[in-house]
């Protein structure tokens, strides 16, 4: 992101690492990851242009082996206190919070923990951030859209891609760029998606006619989201 200037960015959407143990985030500590997404949220307030949102998608943490602190048992680590401290260290107005329900059922995801009364999680995170300027005016784009507090009834199951171990649905950051940039700016718009993983922001950029900037610092999964783009839009980028 030091690359993109300041305030040039219409929109972020992104769905960073949840540091639950992913084969991406094995060798990460918690003062690394902790230090990534403060940097993250730094940065997307300096690229954002007065006024924009910046929508994130995040899932709770767990605790085990004294992660966070000694537990008997594994527990649930709260992760919406880090981003809520993330987000108002660099001044963001937090906008809206709202819950994304997963269909268990649809994306065959079974419950982990039979022996034990642990659910598996069934819900994510979806909160939107605003930076400050244009002089504090809000719109409204999709009303119906933006004021649901509860997504993902009529979402499809968010099927994996290839190698990908954490991809999430398309209707995610299409339901966001619907809400959060104006129908007769789209073709301006530029939407930055800094954890593009397999690519399914620049889709949904694609489909809606943004233009689009995404960062993946891991080849394999760039690879795997060049190939999905082409695959899925006949775009080759």
């Amino acid at each position: 992101m030091p690359l993109i200037p300041d305030n040039t960015v219409d929109l972020v959407v992104t769905s960073p690492p949840y540091f639950v143990g992913k084969e991406y985030e094995k060798k990460v500590s918690w003062v690394e990851y902790e230090s990534l997404m403060a940097n993250t949220y730094k940065e997307v307030k300096r690229i954002l242009k007065p006024g924009g949102y910046f929508v994130i998608n995040f899932g709770e943490f767990a605790n085990s082996k004294g992660r966070f602190y000694d537990c008997e048992v594994t527990t649930t680590q709260p992760s919406s206190p880090y981003h809520f401290d993330w987000g108002r260290k660099q001044d963001f107005d937090l906008q809206a919070t709202r819950i994304w329900a997963k269909n268990h059922a649809r994306t065959n995801i079974g419950f982990i923990c039979n022996t034990r009364p642990r659910n598996a999680f069934d819900f994510e995170h979806i909160w939107t951030w605003r930076k400050k300027g244009n002089a504090g005016i809000e719109w409204v784009n999709k009303r119906g859209l933006s004021q649901r507090g509860v997504l993902g009834a009529d979402w499809k199951s968010s099927a994996k891609l290839e190698r990908h171990c954490a991809s999430f649905c398309i209707e995610l950051p299409t339901w966001a760029i619907k809400v959060y940039t104006r129908d007769s700016d789209r073709s301006e718009s530029v939407v930055l998606d800094p954890f593009l993983g397999s690519g399914t922001t620049i889709v949904a950029c694609i489909n809606e006619g943004c233009h689009f900037i995404g960062i993946e610092r891991d080849g394999d999964y760039f690879d795997i989201a060049l190939k999905r783009i082409k695959q899925d839009t006949g775009r080759d980028i």
